[in-house]
């Protein structure tokens, strides 16, 4: 059987943080195996040095497989980024290699593509390491591996399998914090009593010596042994406490705190007409991407746009939201519209996430720091430029603008909101998307996400 193997490997780029301290485990050319994490875990540099394009700091990796690596590519354009991604899956197919590295190989395919990408998978009669958060995917894996904490954990099963084992260790986790409170509070009670009862007997001892006849010396020879027990006995408690005081701070950092609370606004939600497409005519050149088209769509309803790239999704939520502009017909809306793009540029990345909220929201500071705080940015969080934030504090921040207030929109707009998201951010996503009140037009790949959120329409371009 050929095999990539890890043996307690070590990694950093220059003088950084290590992203793997001491990894060991074993790749086969039988496995299809998946391999997720936080953004910024290694996830792409796992595969570099699988493939030999980086070596370990340290540790050693022995390479008895021939393995063909196929690169993320990010294009512009989905139907060309598209059309490239399908023909390099061809070229890692007919490589025949032991091992096939992709890194997020659904990325920019349509329908079609996908079941394509899926079908030539499952016959591929070799090995596979595969970076995804595509969960369609990752349903069709035999092993998971999670990235945390600088090492690897392995769950050996599908996407399904993955969710029902971290569900387990987060009831485990929770389970031991419940028990972990409970316990501090039982030795801090009983280091109370034992100073209240150390008080009451120096008193005691105070009035036996005024009374009795046993010399000075004999007294304070008997108070000085006693001492010394109870200074034992609080030692030993207080090294107990020390210890639950930081397996409790240990837990809570294992503990989940992705939930994010999306208020119920005051404010109706717009239930009548919020788009009309009449006579829709748009080119990019001769050839026309729209002739003739008409589109409704009303309050309170959640639309999927579906089609093969080029089709024209994107173009079109761009000639809705105004940024492009038609060559015949007319598109009317009504009510507040909010556009989420690819790229969630709708903060300005030089304000910190409490100036976004103020101006996007039109609210107080005071209210803008209650709205960050829903989302999982408390005390100096609130403040962070959102040019540094990570993918998912993006994501947080752009959702605690557009839906923090009480000035929600009717429509929500959203073009592939989960192309760039690890899994984390996509649970938080639908969780928040499942608590907003208003409709949303989504053009989106993603069949499980699409399926979460509960769209109740589906158009095919």
């Amino acid at each position: 059987m050929s095999f990539i193997s890890l043996s307690d490997v070590y990694f950093s780029y220059d003088n950084a943080d290590e992203l793997f301290a001491g990894v060991s485990f074993t790749f086969n050319n039988s496995d299809k195996v998946a391999i997720i994490g936080d953004n910024g875990t290694g996830k792409t540099t796992l595969l570099k040095l699988l493939s030999g394009e980086l070596l370990p700091t340290s540790g050693q990796i022995t390479r008895g497989a021939s393995v063909y690596m196929l690169n993320q590519i990010n294009a512009a354009d989905s139907k060309s980024g598209g059309e490239r991604q399908a023909a390099e899956l061809r070229n890692a197919f007919d490589s025949f290699a032991d091992v096939l590295l992709l890194d997020e190989p659904t990325n920019n395919l349509d329908a079609s593509a996908r079941e394509k990408f899926f079908n030539d998978l499952k016959y591929y009669p070799f090995g596979a390491v595969i970076v995804s958060h595509d969960r369609e995917l990752l349903q069709k894996i035999d092993k998971i591996i999670e990235i945390q904490n600088q090492n690897i954990k392995v769950y050996g099963g599908n996407y399904d399998f993955y969710v029902a084992q971290k569900q387990a260790e987060q009831e485990n986790i929770n389970s031991q914090y419940i028990d972990t409170k409970k316990e501090i509070a039982r030795l801090n009670n009983t280091i109370n009593i034992a100073q209240n009862t150390r008080q009451h007997h120096e008193s005691k001892q105070k009035k036996d010596m005024a009374n009795s006849k046993r010399s000075r010396l004999e007294a304070n020879s008997l108070k000085g042994k006693s001492q010394e027990t109870e200074a034992k006995k609080r030692n030993i408690i207080q090294k107990k406490l020390e210890q639950q005081l930081n397996l409790q701070q240990t837990l809570s950092t294992q503990m989940r705190n992705d939930k994010i609370k999306i208020p119920v606004p005051n404010k109706s939600f717009y239930s009548k007409e919020l788009i009309q497409i009449s006579h829709l005519s748009f080119a990019y050149t001769k050839k026309p991407i729209f002739n003739d088209f008409n589109f409704t769509m009303y309050g309170r309803t959640r639309v999927r746009l579906v089609g093969a790239n080029g089709s024209g999704k994107s173009t079109l939520l761009k000639l809705i939201c105004g940024e492009l502009i038609p060559a015949q017909g007319t598109i009317k809306t009504f009510g507040k519209i909010a556009y989420l793009n690819q790229d969630l540029s709708v903060l300005d990345k030089n304000k910190t996430i409490v100036e976004n909220i103020m101006d996007i929201a039109n609210t107080t500071k005071h209210n803008a720091h209650i709205i960050a705080a829903n989302f999982g940015f408390r005390g100096d969080d609130s403040m962070k430029q959102v040019r540094v934030l990570s993918g998912g504090e993006l994501l947080k921040a752009t959702l605690a603008a557009v839906l923090g207030g009480d000035e929600q929109p009717d429509l929500l707009i959203m073009d592939e909101p989960t192309n760039n998201l690890e899994i984390k951010s996509i649970l938080i996503l639908e969780a928040a998307l499942n608590q907003y009140r208003g409709a949303i037009l989504l053009v989106s790949h993603d069949e499980m996400f699409a399926k979460n959120i509960k769209t109740d329409r589906t158009i095919n371009l």
